[in-house]
């Protein structure tokens, strides 16, 4: 008998151990399925960021693309640009050849002024000359007039 109370101490004490074993192993599973839930959260978290990832490596493409659009529209109006610059340059040689040309033009009209107010002015001495040389003559007429009016 007392193998048979020995053998039952024996299952009671493996019953016992078995029992804390089994209540060991919940809180583990319990633990488990707390990690796994966790496990789930961060690999959804980490789905989510790599989403935001992929949107943002799809927004830095656009922008790198709206950018070369925006470097080659630069360029074209660098282009533009660079031809008003001939064009206006162009436009200035013409407006200082028009210029110089204008210059020349109203330089020999001066020139030609200045000759004809010359010859006025010499015409004008000349013909004041002739004004005094007449009016003495008209003076010493008016003279001998008078003094044979009074003569007589």
């Amino acid at each position: 008998m007392e193998e048979k109370t020995i053998l039952a101490q024996i299952l009671q004490v493996l019953d016992l151990y078995a029992s804390d074993m089994r209540k060991q192993f919940e809180v583990l599973h319990e633990k488990f399925d707390s990690l796994q839930r966790q496990v789930q959260a961060l690999s959804e978290q980490t789905n989510t960021m790599n989403k935001r990832i992929e949107d943002m490596d799809r927004r830095i493409e656009d922008m790198d693309k709206r950018i070369e659009d925006m470097d080659k529209r630069m360029e074209g109006m660098n282009g533009r640009v660079e031809g008003m610059d001939g064009r206006i340059e162009e436009m200035d040689g013409r407006f200082e050849r028009q210029i110089t040309q204008l210059e020349r033009t109203m330089n020999e009209r001066f020139e030609r002024l200045e000759a004809k107010l010359g010859h006025i002015r010499v015409e004008l001495a000349e013909t004041q000359e002739t004004v005094d040389f007449h009016s003495v003559k008209i003076a010493q007429h008016d003279r001998k007039i008078r003094h044979l009016l009074h003569a007589r």
